[in-house]
């Protein structure tokens, strides 16, 4: 059958040979073989986005958290960097990927509207990206499950307890028997609820992403699943930051050093790619897509047009 023949290069041939010759175990491999090989060649764009993002919403971070306290009221706040600052990384990285994993799936639409055919190739860059959405939402599912551990680790630390003894100390001393906020109670059942849904979306995005499952599944369910529940789990996680920040928008209190919170940039990206998103839900869009993606060529009908006209 031709559909399950498979071509191999001269190098694979060759050592493919000396294997059967020397007798070579799967763990003993040649070394001149084993320099020529990349290490995860599909993985280096992803880990240098993702490299690089951390890097810098980390120096953000730090400076506002820990730099701006101690500069102002010389407050000695470095603690908060093995949870705190990390923790407030991650769901920023997370969602930043989770963004970059079906924005090209945007451009694309826009880029197959622009020429009304799907046979002209995308650019190179762009090709590029698409190939590494995989490896993003997976880099992507592992910040968010890393946010999550960190978040339940916060009243295992010291300096809560210390923070916990204070405001019941402040409490007393207010006089205060009951220190219930009805919206902040709301706020927090609502954001972890919301935090949850959008792991386990993730977690399901990521399971379906691994070869053995994926082969199981119709490219019907696949797309189903991918598309469909991946902009689902990015709404859900767009919501979950938002309701984070609930009324902080108007806090100028927020606005360390005129710089806005890390949440106001943690959405700004998914907010830019839902709504694309939506913009392309329209129905006279969606349905020229899908005649597009079925064959339609805008330039051929438009060749037929003018021979018509000439007849």
């Amino acid at each position: 059958n031709t559909d399950l023949q498979v071509t191999y290069t001269h190098e694979e041939v060759a050592f493919f040979h000396l294997r059967q010759t020397h007798h070579f175990d799967e763990f003993e491999y040649p070394s001149d073989q084993y320099c020529k090989q990349d290490l995860f060649p599909k993985w280096h764009l992803p880990l240098k986005i993702a490299s690089i993002a951390s890097l810098l919403i980390f120096i953000y971070t730090f400076l506002r958290d820990v730099v701006h306290p101690f500069v102002t009221t010389n407050e000695n706040t470095f603690y908060k960097i093995p949870i705190l600052v990390i923790n407030k990384v991650l769901p920023v990285v997370s969602i930043t990927l989770l963004a970059l994993v079906y924005l090209p799936g945007i451009l694309a639409a826009g880029f197959q509207l622009h020429y009304g055919t799907k046979y002209k190739r995308f650019p190179q860059w762009l090709n590029g990206w698409m190939l590494s959405r995989k490896q993003l939402g997976l880099l992507s599912f592992f910040f968010a499950s890393m946010h999550a551990c960190y978040s339940l680790c916060y009243p295992m630390r010291r300096s809560y307890r210390y923070k916990l003894l204070n405001w019941a100390y402040q409490q007393v001393k207010q006089k205060k028997e009951n220190a219930w906020i009805e919206h902040d109670v709301w706020r927090m059942e609502i954001y972890v609820s919301l935090g949850i849904l959008g792991l386990a979306l993730l977690a399901i995005l990521a399971v379906t992403s691994i070869p053995s499952v994926s082969h199981s599944l119709t490219w019907r369910e696949f797309h189903c699943i991918q598309s469909k529940m991946g902009y689902l789990a990015l709404l859900l996680c767009t919501i979950h930051a938002l309701v984070f920040a609930w009324n902080k928008w108007v806090d100028v209190n927020q606005f360390v050093w005129y710089t806005p919170p890390t949440f106001m940039i943690a959405i700004f990206l998914p907010i830019i790619v839902l709504l694309c998103k939506s913009i392309l839900l329209l129905p006279c869009l969606r349905k020229k897509i899908q005649k597009i993606r079925c064959g339609w060529d805008a330039n051929t009908e438009m060749n037929k047009t003018q021979m018509t006209s000439r007849l």
